[in-house]
């Protein structure tokens, strides 16, 4: 047994040594890997042209550079990038990949190497449209067009310096056409990036566009168009839930049914709209009474349900006595009348075990009783009822 498991540990080694080297090469930073892996992706691309070259060289391509000197700035300049990108001193910048830096260096020795592959020089140009493939996301549009008005001036300045040492063998057309190729790329990858930023920022606002209709349908599914507070579909997903956490943390819970008394004489005698009023004023009144911990719903019509977590009879008790109270105190104008409200309330405990059929229609008897007994009250629906006034 000893034997298998020094197997293992031997086996697990490497792996645990491989993964400490990916982080000190990447970082251990969500943000930092994302940043130095983009860096390694354009470095691999730029060491795969050193060695294009290099083999170009070993192919004796006529009309070849100093590829030494070349691969040497080329590759010095990666590494002082990958510092400070790993350093975490680009953070400091306002683009900590530096990504149009990265690029105006990758031009100019691509430009450079354009001068120095000789009648190879061709090879440069699909590089030129790998390297502005990285910028179509990562730049700015303003960016994206200094890169081309640079990319054309560097690689102009190389043509000309490249044109008074053309060997006798090599065209003079074929060389122009090279420098007509790279007006032609730079262009259009410029046109790409505007197009691609123009598609991606009518995406950004398809998105917010959706995302801000999902919250109305979300409000118009969970919210009294009237009154603004939950309607009775919310209410009941949020007692089921509630009812659970009670149950479950052995916690009171109270639920409370609250009628606007001779509601239908104030819509017969003055109105829908003045009824609309009165719920909207009654839906003010009732929140500026209840406590913060405190659901308040529309259940239908003139009838209201509260939800009160946490509380026992005493407490909630006074906390809806309080409502009826300033309820009782409130006035509502309408037409330039001043209109007097009372409400009554049917409130009871929530038993474990029994189902929310049950305890909403204790409540509800509780309602009418207090109905009955002429209104304004609040009647406590337990296994005696009790009424308050």
């Amino acid at each position: 047994m000893g034997s298998i498991k020094g197997r293992g540990d031997n086996l697990t080694t490497p792996r645990r040594w491989f993964g400490r080297g990916v982080e000190a090469l990447l970082g251990t930073e969500k943000a930092m890997r994302i940043r130095t892996s983009q860096f390694l992706l354009a470095a691999v691309l730029m060491l795969a042209c050193v060695g294009v070259l290099y083999f170009m060289r070993a192919a004796g391509i006529e009309g070849m550079g100093d590829v030494d000197t070349w691969a040497a700035f080329s590759c010095g300049g990666l590494v002082v990038i990958y510092a400070l990108i790993r350093s975490g001193f680009s953070c400091r910048m306002a683009d900590p990949s530096l990504t149009f830096v990265q690029m105006l260096y990758a031009i100019a020795c691509n430009a450079a190497a354009f001068h120095i592959a000789g009648h190879g020089r061709g090879v440069t140009l699909p590089i030129l449209s790998v390297i502005l493939m990285f910028g179509m996301f990562g730049l700015s549009m303003r960016q994206v067009v200094y890169v081309a008005l640079y990319g054309m001036i560097l690689f102009c300045l190389s043509a000309a310096y490249a044109l008074n040492q053309l060997s006798t063998d090599e065209p003079v057309d074929l060389f122009v056409a090279y420098i007509f190729m790279v007006f032609v790329v730079l262009s259009a990858t410029t046109f790409l990036t505007w197009r691609l930023q123009q598609m991606s920022a009518y995406m950004r606002n398809q998105k917010n566009q959706l995302a801000l209709a999902l919250d109305k349908i979300q409000q118009i599914a969970t919210c009294d168009e009237l009154t603004g507070i939950a309607n009775r579909r919310f209410m009941l997903e949020k007692i089921q839930d509630e009812l659970q956490r009670a149950e479950r943390n052995a916690q009171p819970l109270l639920l409370a049914i609250l009628d606007i008394d001779h509601f239908k004489q104030i819509n017969d005698k003055h109105g829908h709209p003045a009824g609309d009023l009165v719920l909207q004023a009654f839906v003010a009144v009732v929140q500026s009474a209840i406590r913060g911990n405190d659901t308040l719903a529309r259940w239908g019509g003139e009838e209201f349900v509260i939800l009160l977590t946490e509380t026992d009879m005493s407490v909630g008790l006074v906390c809806l006595e309080r409502i009826r109270a300033k309820v009782a105190e409130a006035e509502v104008l309408v037409g330039g009348l001043g209109l007097k409200l009372t409400v009554s309330i049917g409130v009871t405990q929530y038993r474990c075990g029994e189902s929310f059929e049950s305890t909403m229609a204790r409540a509800d008897s509780a309602l009418y009783e207090a109905k009955t007994q002429g209104r304004n009250r609040l009647v406590w629906g337990g296994s005696s009822q009790s009424v308050y006034s």
